[in-house]
């Protein structure tokens, strides 16, 4: 945890359009913060040690409702990820969208994985699921729609 920190983690974020991109993920009291993070090119085309920094997004830990484990999201399930192994995704899913990431190994991702698990039970006191659904209690499950007596699904 101490790394997601400071200095951040290099990671690949997955956008629902355009090509991955090398990212510097942070975690700090109270967000998650982002920006792209390149190496400059010489006038040769050839990569140089200074780094070029993107803009920084943030997103308060508030605002997620919890981690996506594997390629759940559209995104993630693009053709042009198709490559990509399941094993080293996942995502960041808040009511307006998600971040969805490409770990370096499995180990990283489950490492993140669990990071931010435990960041987002601390912050979120109450349970996920009430989170999620807001003041509704009435929220129909996929199992409403399934009829015990009759083994069939109910046509509503």
């Amino acid at each position: 945890m101490s790394q997601l920190r400071d200095p951040g983690v290099l990671i690949v974020a997955h956008g629902s359009r355009g090509k991955p991109k090398t990212v510097r993920l942070q975690l700090t009291d109270d967000a998650i913060t982002w920006r792209t993070e390149t190496r400059k090119k010489n006038s040769s085309g050839q990569h140089t040690s200074e780094i070029k920094l993107g803009k920084l997004h943030s997103v308060s830990l508030t605002n997620i409702m919890y981690v996506d484990v594997g390629k759940q999201t559209t995104a993630l399930r693009r053709m042009e990820n198709a490559s990509v192994p399941e094993s080293l995704c996942f995502s960041l899913l808040t009511k307006e969208g998600s971040l969805d990431l490409e770990a370096n190994s499995p180990r990283e991702r489950d490492a993140l994985i669990s990071c931010f698990s435990l960041v987002l039970d601390e912050v979120h006191a109450q349970n996920w699921r009430d989170i999620y659904r807001g003041p509704s209690n009435d929220m129909p499950s996929s199992f409403d729609e399934y009829d015990a007596e009759t083994g069939m699904s109910s046509q509503r």
